[in-house]
């Protein structure tokens, strides 16, 4: 009897022990939960892939971090995701460095950026030393900078309404532009640029609050239904020979994180952002095809067009290099990654 009332108050105690050491694991293995705000609309390829990166890192923490993703508007408003993640008001944001241009002026070479590096150009100089430069800039703001969370190949030049003929058809275009610095420079180019989240695109141009707009790459704008709004689709990589969307989160929520939470989403937005890239260039072939067959009259850029692109381009860059020490020194980097790769002809 004695020797059963022992058992039984050992097994009692081992129980309790379990709850005791079950509970303190539950407590080090605290659920942390973010809200992903991405600067593409609902049905975007790029919410598309804010939402892959949401799921992946979910799971690869086997649900240690939760990764909810929300669309453009869905929390903060369109357009100012990058304040948003700042303030807290998420916990990370999907957006263009050039929507943040105010906080980094360096940060336009991260994203669309006339005459720069191809998208393959551009995954290797964030390797080379541009990821670091970037975590060195954004830091001071409040924010962390991760990694570049999408990439793709050249975009559309524009889609229009008005045919462009010759550069003088640029003069008081009324075109949507997606960063400040590309606003700067087609206003030195004449034209009366405008910005818009690209939610809004569709609705402005049937209502004639634009005349043109470039947005993403011919696979992206078909989904969006740009064929239905613009009769001209002109094609050339001048304006931006890669484009590429960021993951930042904010400071103090990054920090929080344990070394093998941050490698997961540091690894997770790697893969998201090449497999993207991959996809994209495969699937804008088929669109262009595919304006085509609609109707839409795709066409190549002028020739003049580039050349007065390419010269005030210039001219803003040398602009905001006597301005800024960082911009000058990211302008440098760029253009000397540039230059190794024409020489040994990586594209």
């Amino acid at each position: 009897m004695k020797r059963n009332k022992r058992l039984m108050v050992n097994l009692i105690l081992v129980f309790v022990l379990l709850l005791v050491i079950s509970n303190s694991v539950m407590c080090a293995e605290k659920v942390i939960k973010w809200r992903l705000q991405s600067m593409g609309a609902a049905g975007d390829a790029m919410y598309t892939a804010t939402e892959k990166f949401a799921k992946l890192v979910t799971e690869a923490s086997g649900g240690r971090l939760v990764v909810t993703a929300f669309p453009a508007g869905a929390i903060t408003p369109a357009g100012k995701e990058f304040e948003g993640t700042i303030a807290g008001s998420v916990e990370a944001s999907h957006v263009s460095t050039g929507w943040a241009i105010g906080y980094v002026p360096a940060g336009v070479f991260y994203t669309s950026s006339v005459g720069t590096l191809t998208g393959t150009q551009h995954m290797m100089w964030m390797e080379h030393e541009g990821l670091k430069f970037a975590q060195e800039l954004y830091e001071p703001v409040g924010v962390h900078f991760v990694g570049q969370l999408t990439v793709h190949p050249a975009e559309v030049w524009c889609h229009t309404n008005k045919p462009l003929q010759s550069a003088a058809d640029i003069k008081g275009l009324k075109i949507r532009l997606g960063t400040t610095a590309l606003n700067s420079i087609f206003s030195k180019m004449g034209a009366a640029p405008v910005f818009l989240p690209g939610g809004e695109i569709y609705e402005s141009m049937q209502r004639g609050v634009i005349d043109a707009f470039e947005y993403f790459t011919p696979s992206g704008n078909w989904t969006m239904g740009f064929q239905e709004i613009a009769k001209y689709m002109y094609l050339s990589s001048s304006r931006s020979p890669f484009d590429a969307q960021s993951l930042f989160v904010n400071k103090s929520k990054w920090d929080e994180l344990s070394p093998d939470l941050k490698a997961i989403v540091e690894m997770a937005a790697y893969k998201v952002a090449h497999e993207f890239f991959t996809e994209i260039a495969i699937q804008d072939t088929a669109a262009i095809q595919k304006f085509k067959d609609y109707g839409v009259v795709v066409e190549k850029l002028p020739e003049d067009i580039d050349k007065l692109l390419f010269e005030k381009a210039e001219e803003y860059y040398n602009e905001e290099s006597q301005k800024d020490a960082n911009y000058a020194k990211i302008f440098k980097s760029v253009f000397e990654f540039k230059k190794i790769c024409e020489e040994i002809d990586i594209r």
